[in-house]
């Protein structure tokens, strides 16, 4: 029961079925769901945990900051598979039973790199951001907006008076965005990643995150 919701939420979106859809793709009565697995939220709980078991829980002797590209670059693709799914991860995740042990390896090394008491708020700007990144791909894609469209709209667009050098740079940037938006849409997250990885070791280093 579980593999058709995930197959339907893959081929609709998290909230894109319904469970007479759901009843429908198994030959059962609706009846029937609901009194094997519960209701539709029961369902969708079901699904989001799959999904996060499906992510990678990479080795401990890694470095931390390669565990967490180990962690989020492949976690971006099997998650946006899912339209949906990065969204609720970023409402419940803290609460997926699958994603226990992955918490635990996570928060363990930067605990265990210096962050100390602050590792769990390490962990979390790390893996919320990533949810968000992906989460606003979603969003787009349920508004129905083509992934280049925005970039498109803002290269016709007439350049704000006085506009300098920061409008002439961002041109061949949209180029990007408008040719090839998915190449992009990946580059924007691992940058995002990066520099947010980059951000925890300076402040690792100077402490500068201290309350």
């Amino acid at each position: 029961m579980i593999d058709a919701a995930l197959e339907l939420s893959r081929e609709r979106g998290l909230d894109g079925w319904t469970i007479r859809d759901l009843a429908q793709a198994l030959k059962v009565w609706p009846n029937t769901i609901a009194y094997h697995v519960g209701d539709r939220e029961a369902i969708l709980d079901a699904v989001v945990e799959r999904v996060v078991a499906m992510m990678p829980n990479p080795p401990v002797d890694l470095g931390w900051q390669d565990w967490f590209r180990a962690f989020l670059f492949p976690g971006r693709d099997i998650v946006g598979r899912y339209v949906g799914v990065a969204r609720r991860l970023c409402r419940d995740g803290a609460t997926v039973p699958s994603a226990f042990p992955i918490m635990d390896r996570g928060i363990g090394l930067l605990a265990a790199a210096g962050f100390g008491d602050r590792a769990p708020l390490a962990y979390a700007t790390l893996l919320n951001s990533a949810m968000l990144l992906v989460a606003l791909d979603d969003d787009r894609a349920l508004a129905g907006h083509g992934r280049g469209d925005a970039a498109i709209a803002l290269r016709s667009a007439p350049a704000p008076p006085g506009a300098g050098a920061g409008w002439a740079t961002m041109q061949p940037w949209l180029r990007g965005w408008a040719e090839d938006p998915d190449a992009s849409r990946a580059a924007l997250y691992r940058y995002t990643i990066e520099c947010l990885l980059a951000g925890l070791e300076a402040d690792l280093r100077t402490g500068a995150g201290r309350a």
